[in-house]
């Protein structure tokens, strides 16, 4: 039903990998999670939230129906899955930085795509700053939006000059020993050749929509080399940031 590729690094300027990713074909489930509070903060926060993902149930949640005529309603049943992974994940958070005595926060972001059997359609979900696009007829749609301060202010339609005084890596949500937030969640199908990529901010700070996309009409033959060759143009960008990349294509 679809190929895989994937990779995380740590890039060229930090000493510790922060990103953790899952790849799970079984249950066809990706993510990718971007872990904030240095080492062993944020590399323990997204390993929990990937540990987490990774012991959930394997079958997936039957659809919830309509009141009279039967239309499939995906969003109950499989959202309150998926959000039930990320308060269990707060949880464990939690419970972390009082074991270990951290007075500082730990968190993630995360971003995912589950393909749920009975709607034939991918349960896209979000939180913070990592990224899912989608390439399809030869175009390249951002389909997540980042929970960030910078985002915020341009829906205000604020000036470019207040906009760009703006970190665009201050985000607004994540997963961690806080509040525990719902999920962005959306669904999205695919036709035959499409790819889905999910990457941390590592990636999609340093490469443009247009960029990406030319490298995906370049080698989306070789999902491998794919991933390979976007890393390597962040790495001509100085790779600032620990990277994680996962293509799936149908």
């Amino acid at each position: 039903m679809f190929d895989v590729a994937f990779l995380t690094d740590v890039g060229l300027k930090r000493e510790h990998n922060e990103d953790s990713i899952l790849v799970n074909k079984q249950t066809a489930t990706f993510i990718v999670a971007d872990g904030m509070g240095g080492h062993e903060k944020g590399e323990v926060a997204s390993k929990l939230l990937i540990e987490t993902f990774s012991a959930a149930p394997t079958k997936n949640l039957p659809a919830n129906l309509g009141d009279d005529d039967d239309t499939i309603v995906p969003s109950l049943g499989i959202d309150d899955e998926l959000n039930h992974c990320i308060e269990i994940a707060t949880e464990k958070m939690m419970h972390y930085v009082q074991e270990k005595e951290i007075k500082s926060t730990i968190g993630t972001t995360v971003v995912g795509l589950k393909y749920v059997t009975n709607i034939n359609a991918w349960a896209l979900f979000h939180l913070g700053d990592s990224r899912a696009y989608q390439f399809s007829n030869n175009s390249i749609l951002q389909l997540s939006t980042d929970h960030s301060k910078y985002e915020a202010m341009k829906a205000k339609n604020m000036s470019e000059e207040e906009i760009l005084k703006t970190g665009k890596n201050i985000i607004t949500k994540a997963v961690g020993n806080f509040k525990a937030f719902k999920l962005d969640i959306q669904y999205v199908t695919a036709k035959v050749g499409d790819i889905f990529l999910l990457c941390s901010d590592g990636v999609s700070d340093l490469c443009t929509n247009d960029e990406l996309l030319l490298l995906i009409i370049q080698y989306k033959d070789n999902l491998d080399f794919l991933c390979t060759q976007i890393k390597n143009l962040v790495y001509t960008r100085g790779a600032k940031d620990n990277l994680s990349i996962i293509a799936i294509q149908i």
